[in-house]
């Protein structure tokens, strides 16, 4: 049987940003930690054979207010946004917090249409993009393979791997169909591993990776311009809140915040040792 009680111990979260966004309000947060891959925890069965990972998810959605949380499964890095009712696997944590994912549609982000609703993903550098419009929240994974096309990056633009080049596309396809209503959609980007830590080298060992980064320091600056970071020899910083900001500003989209938009020192990254911290994006009105 499931606890369903005040937690015995408040899990706080290492940074906590509260956002009103004319009639939208939501809080972004980050707990800190390296355990918080949601990855074990697909279905309700799974829930007593990783109780102490469901707990602990669960205290901390419930200290945020949390009651409903809707978790993609961004494992693809497909730049898709799917409707919250596909998530249609209910998964009761403790604390009286439910977790709705479905592993079979694969996804980076989703609607979150009602107060208490949160969108929730375990990251290791990935950062996160929140967009409004009006009372309309999405909230959307956003890692480098979720904002640029792997395949227009290693053909120099000749060839596409998906339709659209990012997750930011379909954001704004999502919100706003009419491109006369763009100029009210409000974007924030959120804890991205910070440029000066995400360095690609073209002449990484890995033969692999050296190609994609020789390829993304001729694509990206003529892309993006300085937008996308800077380069240093052989070295290329790559800086995905400023590709991000550039990509939402080519469609029309003027306000976006990069306020909060790097990692805190504290958490982990794939560059660092890596290890996965919980990312939650809550609706507060």
């Amino acid at each position: 049987m499931l606890v369903t009680e005040v937690p015995p111990v408040a899990i706080k979260p290492l940074v906590c940003n509260k956002i009103e966004a004319g009639k939208s309000a939501f809080t972004a947060a980050c707990f800190e930690g390296t355990d918080w891959s949601l990855g074990p925890i697909q279905k309700s069965e799974h829930v007593q054979a990783n109780l102490g990972l469901a707990s602990q998810v669960g205290a901390a959605l419930w200290g945020l207010g949390v009651r409903r949380a809707y978790a993609p499964s961004p494992i693809e890095f497909n730049a898709r946004i799917i409707n919250p009712k596909i998530l249609d696997r209910d998964i009761p944590l403790p604390y009286g917090v439910h977790l709705f994912r479905n592993q079979e549609v694969p996804a980076d982000g989703t609607i979150l249409r009602k107060q208490g609703d949160a969108g929730v993903f375990s990251a290791g550098g990935c950062s996160v993009v929140v967009a409004t419009l009006g009372d309309e929240i999405i909230f959307a994974h956003a890692g480098r393979e979720c904002v640029l096309d792997r395949t227009r990056v290693l053909t120099d633009g000749m060839e596409k791997g998906r339709w659209v080049e990012s997750v930011v596309d379909n954001i704004v396809s999502a919100l706003t169909p009419h491109h006369n209503l763009r100029q009210y959609l409000r974007a924030w980007v959120f804890y991205s591993i910070k440029p000066e830590d995400f360095v690609h080298r073209s002449d990484d060992p890995d033969p692999k990776h050296a190609a994609y980064n020789k390829a993304a320091a001729d694509y990206l600056p003529q892309k993006f311009g300085s937008e996308f970071g800077w380069a240093e020899k052989a070295a290329l910083y790559i800086d995905i809140p400023r590709i991000i900001k550039a990509q939402f500003h080519r469609l029309g989209v003027e306000h976006v915040s990069l306020e909060h938009a790097y990692l805190a020192n504290e958490l982990p990254h794939t560059r660092n040792g890596g290890g996965r911290y919980l990312v939650a994006i809550v609706r507060n009105s």
